[in-house]
């Protein structure tokens, strides 16, 4: 009994690989397409009573650390032959004490698009490739209903906060589980806060989600955006030859990170198809199950050689390849516990900074202060 995070038919790279993991192994998958929203409640419902319906899952990383504490996921059996093929950040996220607890399948990080020929209009050989140059090339590609720059945010706060505060060089917490991110988040809600004021982003980011940014990436409303792949994909489906371009994040104070956001199968300690649910983890989580994740649906895969590719090459071009690459290669994430409260605090101060209710220093304290009393009342710090 695999649970799926949605519909499989919104997961065709997904469903191809149960396919194959079927008639190669002779095993049956039963599939719970069990909504995106519900899927942790679910699971939490599920495991709290120790119940066995549940084998195996997909979920993203940031969940694993409430998971493993409580005890409700078995460690899966991959040898270093199956987990070196993966970057080493993103091996760091799934195990803990050693122990693998989720096999990393695909990844869903930020990617940084442009419309070239409409910068080639205004006299850009480039994009922006720094905050400053966001800020700076930003004013003259805002032209009447077009943005110079646009990012996701509904549904994905805290997702675009943590990308800002990597390129500030800064992190949520630091190794005692005390939240430090005030500093480098200031530098990051400043930068959000001077697009706003410069005219930059559109009116309503708050509200835009993947796909508003995506749907008016691709009509036409945006001259640069970061949001989450297979946009590329799609752009380079819709738009004529040589319009789309891609680039790496454009670099903050500390750097260039994107955000890594990946999706992975772990195991139920609760499942009575051990066997089986390991054979499911593996297979759905090879060079070659990824490979066609990404071939099929488009999302951009956790195993950097694949893009050396010759299929790969042969689907997507080059330009984009590198920076998929480099992204995944270069992906900052941190698993922390009390994952829904923190992003809670966390979406509640940062957005109302976005909107100019609260400057960002005040916002980043007030939230810090909110979390380590969240962290001192369940004993963490």
């Amino acid at each position: 009994m695999f649970y799926n995070s949605g519909s499989l038919e919104f997961d065709p790279g997904t469903a191809e690989n149960i396919d194959r993991f079927e008639q190669e192994t002779g095993i049956t998958v039963e599939v719970n397409e069990v909504p995106w929203s519900n899927l942790k409640t679910s699971l939490t419902t599920i495991w709290r009573n120790q119940d066995s319906q549940v084998d195996v899952f997909n979920g993203p990383t940031w969940w694993l650390a409430d998971f493993v504490s409580s005890e409700w996921l078995e460690p899966i059996d991959l040898d270093s032959d199956h987990m070196n093929k993966f970057p080493d950040p993103l091996v760091d996220l799934v195990q803990f004490d050693d122990q693998t607890y989720m096999a990393p399948e695909f990844g869903k990080w930020g990617t940084y698009l442009y419309d070239q020929q409409y910068l080639e209009q205004q006299g850009f050989d480039s994009p922006p490739g720094t905050w400053d140059e966001v800020l700076s090339q930003g004013e003259q590609l805002s032209q009447g209903e077009k943005s110079g720059f646009a990012f996701t945010w509904a549904d994905k706060s805290v997702f675009s906060f943590k990308q800002f505060l990597y390129q500030a060089g800064g992190q949520l917490f630091n190794d005692n589980n005390e939240p430090v991110f005030r500093e480098e988040g200031v530098q990051a809600l400043e930068f959000f806060s001077d697009l706003r004021e410069r005219g930059i982003i559109p009116d309503g980011i708050s509200s835009l989600g993947e796909g508003g940014i995506g749907d008016n990436f691709v009509a036409g409303q945006y001259a640069t955006v970061e949001s989450w792949t297979p946009l590329g994909s799609r752009a380079i489906e819709e738009w004529e030859e040589g319009r789309v371009g891609s680039a790496r994040p454009p670099e903050g104070p500390g750097g260039r990170a994107t955000f890594q956001d990946t999706n992975g199968i772990s195991i139920s300690a609760f499942s009575e198809r051990k066997d089986a649910a390991q054979q499911f983890a593996r297979f759905m989580t090879t060079r070659q199950s990824c490979k066609n994740n990404m071939l099929v649906e488009g999302n951009p895969c956790v195993v950097p050689d694949v893009y050396d590719d010759q299929e790969i090459k042969d689907e997507y071009p080059s330009w984009l390849l590198e920076d998929m690459r480099f992204n995944l290669e270069n992906a900052q994430s941190e698993t922390y516990m009390a994952q829904p409260q923190v992003d809670d605090f966390l979406n509640e101060q940062i957005t109302t900074a976005l909107l100019g209710n609260k400057d960002p220093e005040t916002a980043l304290s007030d939230a810090q202060s909110n979390i380590e009393n969240l962290y001192q009342d369940i004993g963490l710090i």
